[in-house]
């Protein structure tokens, strides 16, 4: 039974305590680093979750397309704050408060199945990434750095300290990386802004860890 279906069948209590929204493409949905007492349920449209570092640059996570949901975690773990949710389109939602969602998942076995599945699968996806990341070299971490900003629209903003910071390394490892990046044609560097040469190149480099 696929989620759209799940939604549908809520119980008919249920449905009248959900929230219904709008959000234009480029607002937030979520605002990072707060308190949620809500599932969110993307109906239409795209949404993005990112993760915001110390010098406030935006890193891509996750994508979600419509009849996927977010915000479950935090509504189980109260100490767990939000990433920030961005409409990457016109999108639709509906908000459902945490308590609901329990008493959905009480006396419904596929929504509960469903969350479940959710919450599983994001804590793989999160170990794998992180297991990923720690045997990725200086340089895939530079070009996985620079395809996220690229993918979020903003690599003008991308500078050597932020990427130093980014990739967990010093100023003299990261200029090595970055040389042999561009001496291989990847990226170009000038007047202290970075730029792609293809982006298909660096994703071909990249091509084990950006599968999901």
């Amino acid at each position: 039974m696929n989620f759209k279906d799940i939604v549908n069948d809520a119980p008919t209590h249920i449905k009248k305590e959900f929230i219904y929204r709008r959000h234009k493409k480029g607002s937030l949905i979520i605002h990072p680093n707060e308190q949620n007492n809500y599932l969110y349920i993307l109906t239409t449209g795209m949404a993005e979750v990112y993760r915001q570092s110390y010098e406030g640059t935006m890193l891509s996570l996750y994508i979600y397309d419509s009849y996927s949901c977010f915000g479950e975690i935090e509504i189980f773990n109260e100490k767990i704050k939000t990433l920030g949710v961005i409409a990457k389109q016109n999108c639709e939602t509906i908000a459902i408060n945490k308590t609901k969602v329990y008493e959905w998942m009480k006396i419904d076995f596929n929504f509960n199945f469903y969350i479940i599945k959710q919450l599983a699968s994001k804590l793989v996806l999160s170990s794998d990434t992180a297991a990923k990341l720690s045997l990725l070299t200086v340089k895939d971490r530079i070009l996985l750095s620079m395809h996220n900003h690229y993918k979020i629209g903003d690599l003008d903003n991308l500078t050597k300290q932020i990427l130093s910071s980014e990739v967990c390394a010093p100023i003299r490892s990261l200029n090595r990386s970055i040389t042999q990046c561009i001496n291989e044609g990847v990226i170009s560097y000038k007047d202290k802004k970075f730029s792609i040469n293809s982006i298909e190149e660096i994703e071909k480099c990249l091509e084990h860890f950006l599968l999901r």
